[in-house]
């Protein structure tokens, strides 16, 4: 999980929106796993996904 969310910060740090578009459905879909075999809880799944995409939206706009 800390790998997928990792590629994602670096695709976004990279200015590769596109990319980073795709690492964040790849870190989305592994989150999830995790949370469904019970590693992490469903809530911090849903905020751990909430707070990525707050942050492709605000380094696509800026």
């Amino acid at each position: 999980m800390r790998q997928a969310i990792k590629a994602f910060e670096t695709e976004l740090s990279a200015g590769k929106p596109d990319a980073a578009r795709d690492a964040l459905r790849k870190a989305c879909s592994i989150i999830d796993r995790t949370a469904q075999h019970g590693v992490i809880h469903k809530r911090q799944a849903a905020r751990r996904k909430s707070r990525l995409t707050a942050r492709l939206k605000a380094g696509v706009k800026g």
